[in-house]
Protein backbone atom coordinates (compact mmCIF):
# COMPACT_ATOMS: atom_id res chain seq x y z
CA UNK A 1 0.00 0.00 0.00
CA UNK A 2 1.40 3.38 -0.97
CA UNK A 3 0.90 6.02 1.68
CA UNK A 4 -0.04 9.26 0.00
CA UNK A 5 -2.07 12.25 1.18
CA UNK A 6 -5.37 10.87 -0.14
CA UNK A 7 -4.84 7.56 1.66
CA UNK A 8 -4.06 9.34 4.93
CA UNK A 9 -7.03 11.69 4.61
CA UNK A 10 -9.37 8.76 3.93
CA UNK A 11 -8.00 6.89 6.98
CA UNK A 12 -8.31 9.76 9.45
CA UNK A 13 -11.63 10.97 7.98
CA UNK A 14 -10.83 14.65 8.49
CA UNK A 15 -11.89 16.90 5.60
CA UNK A 16 -9.59 19.47 4.03
CA UNK A 17 -11.81 22.23 5.42
CA UNK A 18 -10.75 21.22 8.94
CA UNK A 19 -7.10 20.24 8.27
CA UNK A 20 -5.25 21.72 5.31
CA UNK A 21 -3.22 19.65 2.87
CA UNK A 22 -0.09 21.55 3.94
CA UNK A 23 -0.60 20.64 7.61
CA UNK A 24 -1.43 17.03 6.80
CA UNK A 25 1.60 16.73 4.50
CA UNK A 26 3.84 18.08 7.27
CA UNK A 27 2.38 15.57 9.75
CA UNK A 28 2.81 12.71 7.27
CA UNK A 29 6.42 13.65 6.56
CA UNK A 30 7.16 13.90 10.28
CA UNK A 31 5.62 10.49 10.95
CA UNK A 32 7.54 8.95 8.05
CA UNK A 33 10.80 10.39 9.39
CA UNK A 34 10.10 9.11 12.89
CA UNK A 35 9.31 5.64 11.60
CA UNK A 36 12.37 5.54 9.33
CA UNK A 37 14.60 6.51 12.26
CA UNK A 38 13.28 3.61 14.36
CA UNK A 39 12.51 0.83 11.89
CA UNK A 40 13.81 -1.04 8.88
CA UNK A 41 11.21 0.25 6.41
CA UNK A 42 12.54 -1.31 3.22
CA UNK A 43 10.68 -3.12 1.76
CA UNK A 44 7.42 -1.48 2.87
CA UNK A 45 4.68 -3.70 4.28
CA UNK A 46 1.13 -3.48 5.62
CA UNK A 47 2.13 -3.51 9.31
CA UNK A 48 4.44 -0.51 8.90
CA UNK A 49 1.85 1.27 6.76
CA UNK A 50 -0.75 0.77 9.49
CA UNK A 51 1.65 2.05 12.14
CA UNK A 52 2.38 5.09 9.98
CA UNK A 53 -1.32 5.86 9.59
CA UNK A 54 -1.71 5.54 13.36
CA UNK A 55 1.21 7.93 13.95
CA UNK A 56 -0.42 10.54 11.70
CA UNK A 57 -3.80 9.99 13.37
CA UNK A 58 -2.23 10.69 16.79
CA UNK A 59 -0.63 13.88 15.44
CA UNK A 60 -3.99 15.08 14.12
CA UNK A 61 -5.74 14.24 17.41
CA UNK A 62 -3.14 16.16 19.42
CA UNK A 63 -3.07 19.17 17.08
CA UNK A 64 -5.44 21.32 19.10
CA UNK A 65 -4.40 20.09 22.55
CA UNK A 66 -1.99 22.49 24.24
CA UNK A 67 0.90 20.47 25.69
CA UNK A 68 -1.02 17.29 24.85
CA UNK A 69 -3.47 17.91 27.68
CA UNK A 70 -7.02 16.58 27.52
CA UNK A 71 -9.51 18.91 29.22
CA UNK A 72 -11.57 18.53 32.37
CA UNK A 73 -14.55 17.11 30.52
CA UNK A 74 -12.52 14.15 29.25
CA UNK A 75 -11.50 12.79 32.62
CA UNK A 76 -13.12 12.13 35.96
CA UNK A 77 -10.22 13.51 38.01
CA UNK A 78 -9.07 16.50 35.96
CA UNK A 79 -6.84 17.15 32.96
CA UNK A 80 -4.74 14.30 31.60
CA UNK A 81 -1.92 14.05 29.09
CA UNK A 82 -2.08 12.02 25.92
CA UNK A 83 -0.01 8.90 26.58
CA UNK A 84 3.47 8.87 25.07
CA UNK A 85 3.28 5.16 24.32
CA UNK A 86 0.89 3.87 21.66
CA UNK A 87 0.46 0.11 21.94
CA UNK A 88 -0.83 -0.23 18.37
CA UNK A 89 2.18 1.53 16.86
CA UNK A 90 4.47 -0.59 19.03
CA UNK A 91 2.71 -3.81 18.00
CA UNK A 92 2.99 -3.04 14.27
CA UNK A 93 6.58 -1.77 14.36
CA UNK A 94 8.15 -4.18 16.88
CA UNK A 95 9.30 -6.80 14.33
CA UNK A 96 10.98 -4.09 12.23
CA UNK A 97 12.68 -2.06 14.99
CA UNK A 98 16.35 -1.35 14.49
CA UNK A 99 18.45 -2.66 17.37
CA UNK A 100 21.03 -0.18 18.61
CA UNK A 101 23.82 -1.25 20.94
CA UNK A 102 25.94 1.29 22.74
Amino acid sequence: MAIDLATVRAYIAVPATVLSDADLTRMLNTAMSAQAARCQVDPPNDALDQALLRRVQREVAAKNLPLGMVGLDASEYGPERLPYFDALVEEHERPYRLQVLA
